[in-house]
């Protein structure tokens, strides 16, 4: 990506944060973003750091930089809105200066956010620029090797294509990592949150993908991986294709899954365990557990549920108010607080497309007796007695 193209796609988001970009240009930073996926990362760190202060504290910092520009010309430094004689433009220019002065604030914000945001992600995706990690041997220490990063915040999705043409859908609350050299002697990418891909087919390259859990190993197919930290279960469901996956605690067995297969491993599992599909089996320790079951689909339309989410769908059905309340979270982009235990249980079926989080909680009361405080991004579960 040359110098120009760069700048150019900094000065469109620049314009989509200010509001100030229209629909052909929202429409050309996504190709961009697409065709540059390095970018992802930075692009969406400035977009949380635009959006996290609150009005109050943005209309103070706006209002204070106004009152130094009143300042600055009163001392008639050159620095001015308009012209200080007097002329029939006066009520025009008086009128004018306060949104002239409002656009030179939010391009001098945005100018400073972008540089802190390009300083820290240089440290971020060249970590071996200009220091050495820890070694036992300093003298035979080497750099780390340079990560491309994507990043999505909670209530955001994204797509990408990697260097190879695989296709990948990022959602909610993901994080995604891969080598500067990745296609050149191997496709491998780690892997927080969950993700939908469609990997173009290499033979002599297998696409591994790493998460916490578990390792998946594929050579071209379409399959979805959910794997959030705070989550108690690690999923793979398989589309078309093949795949396999070892658990990271038993790295010398491996699952194989064929499609319309889900691979479903619980935390702490301590004892790999192989079954027919859709029998769950524990061992011992009833945390322990891997079944493989087929995935979900909804009734009316036959959309299979866990990739649901590409198509902007957030389907689920007889899920706990525990699990659903973090699903809610990724999805919105909200804080949800369960004031009661016994809230946890609850069970709920339902699809969202385009309701909003009011109109969802308005959704589940009418399985669930239960009310609602929302503060900002800050949202309060009550039972009704």
């Amino acid at each position: 990506m040359g110098k120009d193209e760069k700048e150019y796609t900094w000065n469109l988001l620049a314009k989509k944060l200010t509001g100030e970009a229209s629909p052909e240009e929202l429409q050309e930073l996504e190709m961009l973003l697409r065709r540059n996926p390095e970018l992802h990362y930075p692009m969406q760190t400035l977009i949380d750091l635009w959006h996290s202060g609150e009005p109050s504290r943005q209309a103070a910092a706006e209002s204070a930089f106004n009152r130094h520009l009143d300042r600055m010309e009163k001392l008639n430094t050159g620095f001015t809105t308009g012209d200080s004689s007097s002329t029939g433009d006066d009520l025009v220019a008086m009128e004018y200066a306060p949104a002239r002065k409002s656009k030179v604030f939010r391009s001098v914000l945005i100018a400073s956010l972008i540089a802190v945001t390009l300083a820290s992600t240089w440290l971020i995706l060249y970590p071996g620029h200009n220091r050495q990690p820890l070694s036992p041997n300093p003298t035979q220490a080497s750099a780390a090797p340079a990560l491309n990063e994507v990043v999505t915040a909670n209530g955001s999705r994204t797509h990408l294509t990697l260097p190879d043409g695989t296709r990948v859908w990022l959602n909610a609350g993901s994080h995604l990592t891969y080598d500067k050299s990745y296609g050149s002697a191997r496709r491998e990418i780690n892997l927080t949150g969950e993700a939908f891909f469609d990997v173009a087919n290499n033979p002599q390259q297998p696409f591994i993908i790493h998460t916490p859990r578990m390792d998946v190993r594929v050579l071209g197919t379409s399959f979805n991986v959910k794997s959030y930290a705070a989550d108690k279960t690690t999923e793979a469901t398989l589309v078309r294709g093949s795949i396999a996956v070892s658990i990271k605690n038993r790295p010398n067995e491996t699952i194989l899954l064929k499609p319309n297969q889900k691979l479903i491993v619980t935390s702490d599992l301590t004892t790999l365990l192989r079954h027919e599909p859709g029998q769950a089996r524990t061992t011992s320790d009833s945390t322990a557990q891997v079944s493989i079951r087929p995935p979900s689909y909804e009734q009316n339309t036959g959309a299979m549920i866990e990739t649901s989410w590409i198509n902007n769908k957030f389907i689920f059905r007889d899920e706990d108010f525990g699990t659903l309340s973090k699903d809610l979270e990724r999805w919105y982009g909200v804080s949800i607080s369960l004031t009661d235990p016994a809230q946890a249980e609850w069970r709920f079926t339902g699809n969202f497309e385009k309701e909003n989080i009011r109109q969802a909680l308005d959704a589940l009361k009418l399985t669930a007796k239960f009310n609602y405080i929302i503060q900002g991004n800050q949202i309060q579960i009550i039972t009704n007695k």
